[in-house]
């Protein structure tokens, strides 16, 4: 399968001053097939990749000291290889020897010809507890596959150009067909054993049983967060989350068991991992954006998993075809946040006035080039949009707003209306045409 990461992964690979890479990402989205990929293609087989988890004897190789020229013979030695300037050295599973990360820092300063990538899950646990080295790395965050991606896997890739339009000379039958593989998305989503599986074989009952493994996979990690926070309040704290994707969320009322603290601990501790991302609610006077309450909103891992955590059913999503009465509020958040994640727009953020009788909410709120935009999502069709009105008659600093629907493109006064689908590429088209 093709991912949008091998392109960024090959232009770090050509660069004259490389730093070490960190792949940061949650368990299972295709960080280290990424990276295998590029030694392949890019490297030609001069490629070694060394896991911390398989073989934590790697570990005392880092533990005598940080002189890397030792580090890279000894690594010759064991591995019966030779390190050159030509290869590609990959530590994978890094988190599990956090000197091999202090390393990087050394590894850029002594010995800058030697490419290296590093790659872990659960990696930001290690990274608040070590000296960092800033400066000294370039860091990368990967997500799930996105739609275009999708896409690519499924044999769809005709349809992509169609994505990146702006204008409405699309018939009815290709949007028909859009439609019915963006439907495919929700269900499936976006991590690569279960597209990959989907893309063989079109089973929907199967693909939900991995889903449900790869849930029970990242829950079973609780346990190794049990010094940080209970493993029942992540419990709780993940199962009202995604019962609550796109709506405002307060930490007291994630859980009625545990305190407001532990609960904000909670979603700490699931954000860190990586599973659940953090929507700040900012204000929209000035850039650099400035928190705006105490109120945030929530983005889980992916689609997919968040479609089988809320056991949607497969007939609930398919039968009636129509994507005014499938795609709830919550999916078609979760799914503009996912793509627009995938195209770097981090940290995400949203715009929310609460007055008493006044309140007004706007989706996602996105800086480009210095430009404030406000991102209005629908399920359906466009609507009233009030609250994204609101948003631009208060704030006369904001010359614009997108709203992404079941439409199709037009605009009315300050506001551009675009089909939903094309979410994954605001930035490389959208933004840059207006």
């Amino acid at each position: 399968m093709k991912r949008n990461a091998t392109e960024y992964l090959t232009h770090w690979a050509t660069k004259p001053n490389r730093k070490p890479l960190i792949i940061n990402g949650a368990r299972q989205i295709g960080k280290s097939w990424a990276v295998r990929e590029l030694g392949k293609t890019v490297f030609k087989q001069n490629f070694l990749e060394l896991n911390f988890e398989k073989k934590p004897q790697l570990n005392q190789i880092f533990e005598v000291d940080l002189d890397v020229k030792r580090i890279i013979k000894e690594i010759e030695i064991l591995e019966n290889a030779t390190i050159s300037d030509a290869t590609l050295l990959f530590f994978d599973e890094i988190q599990n020897c956090p000197k091999a990360i202090i390393a990087l820092r050394y590894f850029y300063e002594d010995l800058p010809n030697i490419s290296i990538i590093s790659a872990g899950s659960l990696l930001e646990f290690q990274l608040k507890d070590i000296p960092f080295p800033v400066g000294r790395v370039e860091m990368y965050n990967m997500f799930p596959m996105s739609f275009s991606e999708f896409l690519m896997a499924t044999a769809n890739e005709r349809l992509i150009p169609y994505l990146k339009r702006t204008d409405n000379d699309v018939s009815q039958t290709i949007t028909d067909k859009i439609v019915a593989e963006l439907l495919n998305y929700y269900w499936v989503g976006g991590m690569p054993e279960c597209v990959k599986h989907f893309a063989e074989n079109k089973d929907y009952k199967t693909v939900r049983k991995i889903q449900d493994d790869l849930i029970y996979t990242y829950q079973q990690d609780f346990a190794k967060y049990s010094p940080l926070v209970n493993k029942d309040c992540l419990m709780d704290v993940l199962s009202n989350i995604t019962q609550n994707i796109g709506g405002q969320i307060i930490y007291s009322k994630l859980s009625e068991r545990y305190t407001m603290p532990t609960n904000k601990k909670g979603v700490e501790v699931l954000t860190t991992a990586k599973l659940l991302y953090k929507i700040e609610n900012v204000s929209v006077k000035t850039l650099p954006f400035s928190s705006n309450g105490k109120q945030f909103k929530m983005l889980f891992l992916d689609i997919g998993l968040l479609l089988c955590l809320s056991r949607v059913s497969y007939e609930n999503l398919f039968y009636s075809k129509s994507i005014n009465t499938n795609f709830s509020g919550a999916w078609a958040e979760q799914f503009v946040g996912q793509q627009l994640l995938t195209q770097g727009f981090e940290p995400l953020r949203y715009w929310a006035r609460n007055k008493p009788n006044s309140s007004a909410e706007v989706d996602f709120v996105i800086e480009n080039n210095g430009e404030i935009i406000p991102i209005e999502v629908k399920s359906g069709t466009a609507g009233k949009l009030r609250s994204l009105h609101l948003m631009l008659a208060e704030n006369l600093n904001i010359e614009r707003g997108l709203v992404l629907a079941n439409t199709k493109f037009g605009s009315e006064a300050k506001i551009k209306f675009m089909p939903i689908y094309n979410a994954e590429f605001i930035g490389q088209n959208e933004l840059k045409n207006q």
